[in-house]
């Protein structure tokens, strides 16, 4: 039977090219989703409430707010994923037995890497999309664009503002994609998959799998640094000191289920999301490959 195509050795451009576009492709098709689910994170109650909420006073299309700036993000961010969780294996070798520990460990370090790179760009969009409009008017994020938004935050914050929930985000990095990129390889190279080895539909499939456990076992996490990025906006007072200081004062509030409010949405838009990202992904890396 021939190697499965993940394990060719495809030039890493190929990878960043095809990962980019994977990324952008699929948050462009569930922002929707996106944003009332990181509503619901930072403290808005209800999926369908914060749907009434966001198209009533911003319109239809604020669904989408801040999606140009998380496509911006998506593209290098995914790129260096991606391309890193097929580099980060060849250097890892040694677990290669184990598609899971193999996947996971490069997966890891690949979410770890492509944290720090676009982390700024992660920050500015959850601000502008983490807040509805107010007063009757725009909040002044969603007014200043991209760059002003990193004006104002590096302005108002200093640089360590242009960081603010790093290490939360880095923390879950390691088991969110860890996780992912385990459970994926573990599937995708199962016996589950037939003697073909399995097609695009089922390269869909286990990506969704993929995201719905690492979503299951790491979401608190993803819950306190949405709350550390938007927290000081608009001049507010920082409502927490550290990600553990917010972490305690969430369950302390609200119990157990304001560190999981938005994952039944998460869960619903994780399926789609990561499914395309998974299916565009290796589609374009075989085709980049075969016309590279």
């Amino acid at each position: 039977m021939a190697a499965p195509t993940s394990e060719r050795r495809v030039p890493a451009a190929v990878l960043g090219c095809a990962g980019g576009v994977a990324g952008a492709v699929a948050k462009t098709a569930v922002a929707p989703l996106e944003r009332i689910k990181l509503l619901n994170q930072v403290g808005h109650e209800g999926a369908l409430q914060t749907l009434r909420r966001v198209t009533f006073h911003e319109g239809f299309w604020a669904l989408w707010r801040g999606n140009s700036v998380n496509v911006l993000r998506m593209v290098p961010n995914k790129g260096v994923l991606l391309a890193c969780s097929d580099l980060y294996k060849e250097p890892l070798r040694a677990l290669e037995r184990n598609k899971f520990w193999h996947g996971a460990a490069s997966g890891a370090l690949a979410g770890a890497t492509a944290a720090l790179l676009t982390y700024p760009l992660d920050l500015a969009r959850s601000r502008m999309a983490g807040l509805l409009k107010q007063r009757g008017d725009f909040n002044r994020y969603h007014r200043a664009g991209l760059s002003g938004t990193l004006a104002i935050i590096r302005r108002e914050e200093g640089i360590r503002g242009l960081f603010a929930g790093l290490s939360p985000t880095l923390a879950g990095a390691f088991p969110y994609e860890g996780l992912k990129f385990g459970t994926y390889d573990a599937l995708k190279h199962s016996g589950l998959a037939g003697e073909g080895g399995g097609g695009s539909l089922w390269k869909a499939t286990c990506g969704a799998l993929a995201a719905t456990a690492a979503h299951l076992a790491t979401y608190p996490n993803d819950t306190v640094r949405r709350r550390m990025q938007v927290q000081g906006a608009d001049g507010q007072p920082p409502k927490y000191t550290s990600a553990l200081d917010c972490y305690f004062k969430v369950k302390a509030a609200e119990g157990w289920t304001g560190l999981y409010r938005g994952l039944g949405i998460t869960l619903i838009r994780g399926i789609p999301n990561t499914g395309i990202q998974f299916l565009v992904y290796e589609t374009l890396k075989d085709v980049l490959d075969a016309y590279g």
